[in-house]
């Protein structure tokens, strides 16, 4: 596409003659009996582009025409200096006018080459996956050569922006729009008269006039002071930081103002995870000087980008910018340690742990980049392997929501295989049922606890926040009963002592699923019953006589090999649940051992020994 966009902020009292109305389209007639017009590609201000046939070469063209229907001759004159200025600059980067002339209306025209492409202004708005910067940056150094050619020519472009840069499809990159250039020697007629006090033969504009694009205007342009090819090298600058920095030097909205203040126009300070190098942070900062005569030229300006693109890197900058950051590492790092060491408690207690936080993160930010600046800098790698190895004394907020996530992911694997559990007990009862029919009341009250038990499994499967403590207190339940049915210390005890295992597998997300918690509450669970016996609220279970133990429990009802049976598959059942248990622990320290095992060697491989 070709753009026209002119941006032209005047001084009160200028008129723009050329607003009028303005022309139907009329797709599919010829101009000039040779040029066969067809969509309308974009309109500007005083002219519009249309997309049209050459069919005396056979070849796609753009057509620039006036907009208006009524002109003022001031207009046209306008309108003919964009095409002569563009016409003149041959060069791969300035798009080539093929013809000059008149519609029937006697209105001009300018045939030029027909672009496919994306602008700069998309591209810095797209991921950078498409556009990588290294790409973006050999444009703008083709870019930099056209301007210079245009500054060698007497023309300086005056409304560079990231709208009037295009990459091309095939690798092309073109500056467009130069229709408020300014041209040595000849009368602005466009926007102002030349300084008749200007007779030295610079490129210039009147005083007052301020020609170009808010946010991308050198401070002397702003101001409508005397312009020359510099101001087209501050440009250039502005743009470059917005490749390195992802946003703009100035603000949008607020541009003019900010160009007369003093910006600090580092990329790398500006948005530092970009990793802008520091030659390029030093091109930046002399490009967009406010003074002129501190500016480079354009060639200078994409000769020294070109340079970091072919590997040539200011060494003795690099290592003065590794030192500095060192030290900001180190005293972070210090800082660190002192604030951590009166902070307690995993979250780095209420004072001062966000400090802390901020601390840690700044000094590896530091210590990384003067060891990616200087790798041999003597103490930056050591001081890499002290933050990667050694754990703060506080542990960062970031980890500790980590770890409750993990813990939230855990508890989730724990319900699932709690419910088995509950549903594989479940399908055992009938055994049991077998062994003491008369039993159907403690079973039916064993089934209902069981399938809480369950519900609150399931509910924790799908739970944002697992309520382990109604686990806990749901196997106490089933724990009782079973003490009830089959005596305190016959069973109860070892069924009690692989569920207390298995809850405390699980992460402490309730003060009833800690150790003490789990301890007392299955204790409760197994000797709860028998104070019952004791006071005479429940019937006894057992009683000791001289030679032996009467067993009395209601789920033993003399029926031998039913009793030896559900005896037998009981004691299968809890050897296999507590060596299960126990697997599980076991894998799971060994893989967070080894994960971290893992990283530490990782580590120690990026650290120079």
């Amino acid at each position: 596409m070709v753009r026209d966009d002119e941006k032209t902020l005047e001084v009160p009292g200028t008129v723009d003659e050329s607003a009028e109305e303005p022309r139907p389209g009329v797709a599919g007639a010829m101009l000039a009996g040779r040029y066969r017009l067809a969509r309308l590609m974009g309109k500007g201000g005083m002219g519009e582009v249309i997309s049209a046939r050459d069919e005396q070469i056979g070849r796609e063209v753009a057509i620039k025409r006036m907009k208006a229907a009524r002109p003022s001759e001031r207009a046209i004159q306008r309108f003919l200096r964009e095409a002569s200025i563009q016409g003149r600059l041959e060069h791969p980067a300035i798009v080539p006018v093929h013809e000059i002339g008149r519609d029937t209306d006697g209105l001009p025209f300018f045939a030029m080459k027909k672009l496919a492409g994306t602008t700069l202004a998309k591209i810095l708005d797209e991921p950078a996956e498409r556009f990588p910067r290294q790409r973006v940056l050999r444009a703008f150094v083709d870019a930099c050569l056209a301007v210079e050619l245009a500054h060698v020519r007497g023309v300086v472009h005056r409304d560079l922006n990231p709208n009037n840069i295009m990459l091309g499809d095939f690798g092309e990159v073109y500056v467009l729009d130069w229709g408020v250039a300014k041209v040595v020697g000849e009368e602005d007629s466009g926007f102002a008269d030349v300084d008749s006090g200007s007779g030295s033969g610079e490129l210039a504009t009147q005083a007052g006039a301020a020609v170009g694009t808010p946010g991308y205007m050198a401070p002397e342009q702003v101001r409508g002071q005397t312009v020359d090819g510099r101001a087209d090298v501050y440009t250039l600058g502005c743009l470059l930081f917005e490749i390195l920095a992802g946003e703009p030097l100035h603000p949008r909205g607020a541009g003019m103002t900010s160009a007369l203040a003093r910006v600090d126009a580092r990329p790398s300070a500006r948005a530092p995870e970009r990793g802008a190098p520091p030659e390029l942070d030093a091109v930046c900062v002399q490009a967009t000087a406010r003074d002129p005569e501190e500016r480079p030229s354009a060639r200078e300006l994409g000769d020294r980008v070109q340079r970091f693109l072919d590997g040539d890197r200011d060494v003795a900058l690099r290592r003065e910018l590794a030192r500095e950051h060192l030290e900001r590492a180190r005293a972070a790092f210090a800082g660190g340690e002192e604030a951590g060491g009166d902070v307690g408690g995993d979250a780095g207690g209420d004072v001062g742990g966000d400090d802390v936080d901020a601390r840690r993160r700044t000094a590896m930010r530091e210590a990384a980049a003067a060891l990616a600046l200087d790798p041999s800098l003597s103490g930056a790698a050591e001081l890499v392997g002290r933050l990667m190895l050694e754990p703060p004394k506080t542990t960062p907020r970031e980890v500790l929501d980590a770890i409750a996530a993990d813990d939230v992911r855990t508890s989730r694997v724990n319900a699932k295989a709690g419910i088995v559990a509950v549903l594989a007990t479940i399908g055992f009862l009938p055994a049991v049922w077998w062994m003491a029919p008369g039993a159907g009341g403690y079973l039916a009250a064993l089934t209902a606890a069981l399938s809480l038990s369950g519900m609150i499994a399931l509910y924790n499967l799908h739970a944002a926040r697992p309520r382990v403590g109604f686990a806990v207190l749901g196997n106490m339940l089933v724990v009782a009963l079973i003490a009830l049915m089959f005596s305190p210390i016959l069973i109860a005890p070892g069924i009690a002592a692989v569920l207390g295992m298995a809850m405390v597998v699980t992460p402490r997300l309730s003060p009833l699923n800690s150790a003490a918690g789990v301890t007392l509450l299955m204790i409760a669970g197994v000797f709860g019953p028998w104070a019952a016996e004791l006071f005479g609220l429940a019937s006894p279970t057992l009683s000791a006589l001289g030679d032996g133990i009467a067993l009395r429990a209601p789920a033993v009802q003399g029926n031998e090999l039913a009793t030896i049976v559900v005896g037998m598959s009981y004691s299968v059942g809890l050897i296999i649940g507590a060596v299960w248990v126990a697997e599980a622990m076991r894998n799971r320290i060994g893989d967070a051992h080894r994960h971290l095992r893992l990283q530490a060697w990782q580590l120690r491989q990026l650290v120079p020994r």
